[in-house]
C-alpha cells in the first residue's frame, strides 16, 4: 500500500495503474493504436478513397481549415455560439427545475411523468414549429438545442438532490442556515457529482442537436459545412470537419469536468 493511500484526508483511493500507466495513459495508447490502424487501412489497396482517407490527410486538412478565417467565423464560430447558448440556458434552467422538483412534491408529481417520456419525443420534429414561432436563422436551432439538453440536465440534477440523506437536512437545521445557505453550502456540493454528469451529457446533447439541425435543415454552420463536403464527395474536408467537432466536444467535456471537480468536496484532500 502506498503512503498516499493511508494519508488522512484522502476520500478516494489513488487511481490504479496497469504496467505503470494510469487509465488516462491507456486511453491515449488505445486512441493512438486505433488511429495508426486507420492510417494503415486507408493507405492500403483495401480502402476506397471515397470512403476514407488517411489520418495524416485528415489532420493536414484540419490544420488548413483552422487557418481559414471564413471557416472559423462563418462555420465554426456560428456553431460554437449556438452550442454555448443552448448549453448555458439548458444548464441553468435544468438545475433550477431539478431543485423545484426536489423541493416541492406537487411539482414532482405533476412534471416527473413528462420527464420520464421526454426521450420518446421526436425533438427534431419540433423544428418547423420553432421556425413558425421564431423565424429562420440561429434562434430556432438554439431553442431546439436548449430543449434537447434540458431534460438530461434536469433528471441528473434531481437525482443528485434526492440522493442527500436526511442527516444532511438535520445538519442545516442545527446550523440554522437560510434556504440559500443550505443550497449553496450543503445541497449543491452534495449533489455535484450527478450535476457534473448531467452537464456533460447536456453538452453532448446540445452539440448533437445543433450539428444535426445544421446538417439537415440549415444553410450555415459547421454541420452544413460537413453536409456540403459529403454531398460533393470531398472526403478529406468532411473528415476534417468531423475531427474539429470531436476535438471540441472532448475538450469542452474535459474542461467542464476539471472546473466542476474542483468544487467537489469528495475530491479534496
Amino acid at each position: 500500500m502506498s503512503n498516499r493511500s493511508v494519508v488522512p484526508g484522502y476520500l478516494r483511493p489513488p487511481p490504479a495503474r496497469v504496467l505503470r500507466l494510469p487509465s488516462p495513459g491507456w486511453t491515449a495508447v488505445v486512441i493512438i493504436v486505433l488511429l495508426a490502424l486507420v492510417e494503415l487501412y486507408a493507405r492500403s489497396s483495401l480502402a476506397s478513397p471515397l470512403d476514407i482517407v488517411p489520418v495524416s490527410d485528415m489532420v493536414a486538412e484540419t490544420i488548413r481549415l483552422l487557418g481559414d478565417r471564413e471557416f472559423l467565423v462563418d462555420s465554426l464560430g456560428r456553431t460554437l455560439g449556438i452550442i454555448a447558448i443552448g448549453f448555458a440556458v439548458s444548464s441553468v434552467l435544468g438545475i433550477a427545475a431539478a431543485y423545484l422538483l426536489w423541493r416541492f412534491d406537487l411539482c414532482k408529481r405533476a412534471f416527473r411523468p413528462y420527464l420520464n417520456v421526454y426521450y420518446a419525443v421526436p425533438t427534431f420534429a419540433l423544428y418547423p414549429i420553432m421556425v413558425v414561432l421564431f423565424g429562420s436563422g440561429i434562434t430556432p436551432i438554439a431553442v431546439l438545442s436548449t430543449v434537447f439538453a434540458f431534460g438530461i440536465v434536469t433528471v441528473n440534477a434531481q437525482t443528485g438532490f434526492e440522493s442527500t440523506t436526511p442527516i444532511i437536512g438535520k445538519l442545516g437545521r442545527v446550523l440554522r442556515m437560510t434556504r440559500w445557505q443550505y443550497f449553496r453550502s450543503i445541497l449543491l456540493p452534495y449533489a455535484l457529482p450527478n450535476i457534473i454528469t448531467g452537464l456533460k451529457l447536456g453538452l453532448s446533447y446540445a452539440i448533437i442537436s445543433v450539428l444535426a439541425s445544421e446538417f439537415i435543415l440549415s444553410t450555415e454552420g459547421l454541420g452544413h459545412y460537413i453536409s456540403i463536403a459529403y454531398d460533393s464527395f470531398d472526403i478529406a474536408e468532411m473528415y476534417a470537419g468531423i475531427l474539429v467537432v470531436t476535438a471540441l466536444a472532448l475538450l469542452a467535456t474535459l474542461l467542464i469536468s476539471a472546473v466542476l471537480n474542483r468544487f467537489d468536496w469528495r475530491r479534496r484532500r
